[in-house]
């Protein structure tokens, strides 16, 4: 049912009725007029059925959304369906819903505010009824939109009265948009090397976990490498075929402080699409503070489908007026999170990365560029040093 608070407005209508049917009622008694009397009692019957019509029909009316969660992208086009349930056996004739919806969402009949969208939604429904009303939009920015209010009206349908009702517990939905793409230069820069779990045709090292076929044994094949149940099957000796690997994956460090955090996010949503799609195992870091350990926001390395919806969702919950982690603490963390990562990827201001050190052993590029255009640049090599953070 939800907790809502309410507020009943006919008195004020009534106000001046009730004192003329007070003094009828008086006088009747006073002197005797059955008439004057009833004509009084009448009305304040009346008034009485009116208060309690209003007071009574909103109490069992339930408000829910059907759709808890909406994903999709910028200029996507949505819906979420309104379900009212009146488990009373009062009908409601004039009633309209108020919603005020985060801005990145826009509805045709939608009046626009400075950070809200404000919603009115006629509807009627009988006792003992169900409604579904379903409330189109499209998808504006990215971010995460929520109803942050919902208010009924239900006028009497006799009566000018009204009363208000005012949800005051939280709405179990968002819609979720996720950041556009932009395309990024320089993706020809990352190689893989070292031995890993990544695939790939001409890397020199392979998984020796991972047999994807044998040949005939040849002179210099290691003992080891023979595979016993093949060469029993082909009565000649045969090697394994190991699948051959390369350590392949990135670090995509984040700065909610940059200049065109925005478009900074596009070129970052291309590199997790390029990064999902290739098999490329990938993790974040924001310098975004947070309760509880670790103190700033992470996600973990993964890869595919499931990795990069994850990804994206935690971007989008992304918001600039975050309270941000000072660059320096954000330098030992990142420097930490590099040893064990053979790329990674920084997408900040250069200013504000201007003298920070990273290990050795990674390969760093920087995501540098304007709006029109970002690219992947190697990290300078003065910048390069090495230093031990305890």
């Amino acid at each position: 049912m939800g907790i809502w608070s309410q507020q009943i407005d006919n008195l004020n209508h009534h106000k001046y009725l009730r004192a003329g049917a007070f003094i009828l009622m008086f006088g009747g008694m006073l002197s005797g007029n059955a008439i004057f009397f009833f004509i009084g009692s009448l009305y304040m019957f009346y008034f009485l059925a009116c208060y309690l019509y209003l007071d009574r029909v909103g109490r069992k009316l339930e408000f829910s959304i059907v759709e808890e969660q909406i994903k999709l992208f910028p200029n996507n086009e949505g819906k979420f369906t309104i379900k009212l349930e009146q488990h009373s056996r009062l009908p409601i004739f004039f009633g309209n819903i108020h919603l005020a919806v985060d801005k990145n969402l826009k509805f045709q009949a939608g009046d626009e505010r400075k950070q809200m969208s404000i919603l009115k939604i006629p509807f009627s429904i009988m006792g003992k009824g169900v409604l579904q009303i379903e409330v189109p939009f499209t998808a504006r920015s990215r971010g995460v939109a929520k109803i942050r209010r919902v208010d009924i009206d239900i006028r009497h349908f006799m009566d000018a009265g009204k009363v208000y009702r005012h949800k005051t517990d939280l709405i179990k939905f968002e819609a979720i948009v996720y950041s556009e793409r932009k395309v990024v230069a320089g993706m020809e820069r990352i190689v893989p090397r070292n031995q890993g779990s990544y695939a790939m045709k001409s890397s020199l090292f392979e998984d020796r976990t991972t047999i994807v076929g044998t040949r005939d044994y040849q002179d210099g094949d290691a003992f080891n490498k023979v595979h016993w149940k093949a060469s029993a099957r082909m009565a000649k000796l045969q090697t394994k075929l190991h699948e051959r690997t390369s350590q392949f994956s990135w670090l995509l460090v984040v700065d909610i402080r940059s200049s065109d955090f925005e478009e900074r996010l596009k070129a970052v949503t291309f590199l997790l699409h390029h990064a999902a799609a290739n098999h490329i195992p990938f993790s974040l870091l924001v310098n975004i503070k947070k309760a509880g350990k670790p103190s700033y926001f992470e996600l973990p390395s993964g890869e595919g489908k499931k990795q990069l919806q994850m990804a994206l969702t935690f971007l989008a919950r992304l918001q600039s007026n975050n309270v941000a982690i000072n660059m320096e603490s954000f330098e030992r963390i990142t420097f930490q999170h590099a040893l064990t990562s053979p790329y990674v990827i920084i997408c900040a201001d250069q200013e504000r990365i201007a003298g920070w050190k990273m290990p050795s052993s990674t390969k760093v590029y920087t995501l540098d560029g304007t709006d029109q255009l970002f690219r992947l640049n190697p990290w300078r090599f003065n910048q390069r040093q090495e230093v031990q953070y305890g």
